[in-house]
């Protein structure tokens, strides 16, 4: 008896919340199913799919409903920029779930909302750009990682490999040097551990699923939303920050501030003297696990497809080296070359819209009611700006399912225009990617190096590796192997 009145119980209450959740004026929904919503329409694995069916059938905004929580879904270059830009003093905070509740517990600069997070990336920016990040001066760092690259591909001599591992290596010791100070041996087993633990949650959560909604599902027996897995790694990653960041308090010195981590030590040295307290160790893990993950991982799978797309299409590997041979030469890539390089720039430009790396964008929310083409957006509701839905837009790019550099090269051969001003692949608005203009450079320096060097080609031409990627946090090419062969 008293059993079958829990039930009862329980049932009202869900159905409450689900009802009492379904505020009036929200943007148009498919029709939901009392109690779970939408749940079951679509597996998170097929959301970039899902919701564009949905945008030809509800319009550019519309909402769905995951249980008893409310998720709008905004489409379209216009309404994104609007929403994250304009109106970005609105749509600055992250709402309630996994990235803000749990990888990141309102702290650090990917999770954190309001005061907080505009402290921390102040401070962050400013560090930062003192060890030239996205400078310039940053391009012999970056080129010395790249050289030890070409190195690892030599030893191959051309036989087909995954660049996978190596190529994280590389581009996360980048960001290493800049946080950490040091970077490591390809060799390294402990760093290579805690690549394959990041690239494990990449991997396993989508940016619509119930996890990233509901972060207590983690709790679920038996790890059916990986939960438990993510759990697990982030503890790993976490425990090999501090230990780093302990090596740095043991040899800290005030007059010889070397990376990131000492200068937040000596930042939080000046805050405890004045009574301030946001500067805390956990504040610091988060931060540096932010940068961390979000200084390669993109990168990485951004330089994957790159390769993709070049033994898919042989002749525009052709046009690329050809304008590197004549404008480069055999001297060292630089920045600078890049106003030289159009063709090599358009192309860049092409991979960032046809690799869609983070296509669902990361979840924003308002921080008071807000009013916007005639809906209602509530205060702390779960808003995903969907970045494929720009990066795809007929409107913008003619034909948008062919993969094309020629599009955003102007009657004079010059990289210029409407569509790449359209170009949004790291988001707009406050929020845009911290590391934007590192990644660009990172893209460029690696592509103009290793074309100048290598040929890339398909281990079988008759069976080319798919186009077709796994949807995770990121949007990342199934594993595949190429060859590198050497041009002269």
């Amino acid at each position: 008896m008293i059993a079958a009145l829990l039930c009862v119980l329980i049932f009202l209450f869900l159905t409450w919340r689900f009802l009492s959740g379904r505020r009036t004026n929200l943007p148009p929904s498919p029709p939901c199913v009392p109690l779970i919503g939408n749940v079951g329409q679509f597996a998170p694995e097929d959301s970039i799919v899902a919701f564009r069916k949905f945008r030809q059938k509800y319009g550019d905004i519309f909402s769905l409903k995951i249980f008893h929580k409310t998720v709008i879904i905004v489409n379209g270059h216009d309404h994104i920029y609007n929403l994250l830009l304009k109106h970005g003093d609105v749509f600055s905070d992250r709402p309630a779930g996994i990235l803000r509740d749990f990888f990141s517990k309102g702290k650090g600069v990917l999770g954190s909302s309001g005061s907080s997070w505009k402290e921390q990336r102040t401070f962050s920016l400013n560090v930062l750009r003192k060890f030239g990040f996205g400078k310039r001066c940053l391009e012999n760092q970056i080129m010395d990682e790249v050289r030890g690259l070409l190195e690892v591909i030599e030893k191959f001599g051309g036989q087909a490999i995954d660049i996978e591992e190596p190529l994280t290596i590389s581009v996360a010791n980048i960001i290493c040097s800049i946080v950490f100070g040091k970077r490591f041996d390809y060799n390294d087993v402990k760093f290579k551990r805690l690549l394959f633990l990041l690239n494990e949650i990449f991997h396993v959560t989508t940016g619509s699923s119930f996890l990233v909604l509901f972060p207590t599902l983690r709790h679920v027996p038996f790890d059916i939303f990986k939960g438990q897995t993510v759990q697990r790694n982030l503890d790993e990653i976490q425990s090999f920050i501090r230990e780093i960041i302990d090596n740095h308090r043991l040899c800290f010195d005030k007059n010889n501030i070397n990376d990131f981590i000492d200068a937040f030590l000596l930042e939080q040295q000046n805050q405890e003297m004045e009574g301030n307290a946001s500067f805390t160790d956990e504040q610091l893990v988060v931060t540096v696990q932010d940068f961390f993950s979000a200084g390669s991982e993109t990168t990485v799978t951004t330089l994957r497809w790159a390769f993709l797309f070049l033994i898919h299409n042989p002749y525009i590997q052709t046009k690329l080296h050809k304008q590197i041979d004549e404008i480069i030469g055999e001297a060292i890539p630089q920045i600078e070359h890049r106003e030289k390089l159009p063709y090599m720039e358009a192309f860049v430009l092409e991979v960032l819209r046809m690799g869609n790396i983070v296509p669902l964008g990361l979840a924003h929310c308002p921080n008071r009611d807000f009013e916007y083409g005639g809906y209602l957006f509530p205060k702390g509701v779960t808003v995903l700006p969907i970045l494929d839905s720009a990066l795809q837009d007929p409107n913008i790019f003619n034909n948008p399912q062919k993969f094309q550099p020629e599009r955003f090269l102007d009657g004079e051969g010059k990289c210029k225009g409407t569509q790449k001003d359209k170009m949004i692949p790291f988001s707009t608005g406050r929020r845009v990617c911290l590391g934007e203009n590192l990644a660009r450079m990172e893209l460029f320096l690696y592509l103009v190096a290793i074309l100048q060097k290598l040929e890339i080609q398909p281990v079988d031409t008759s069976d080319l590796p798919s186009l077709k990627g796994h949807l995770g946090i990121t949007y990342m090419p199934k594993p595949y192997k190429v060859k590198f062969i050497r041009r002269y």
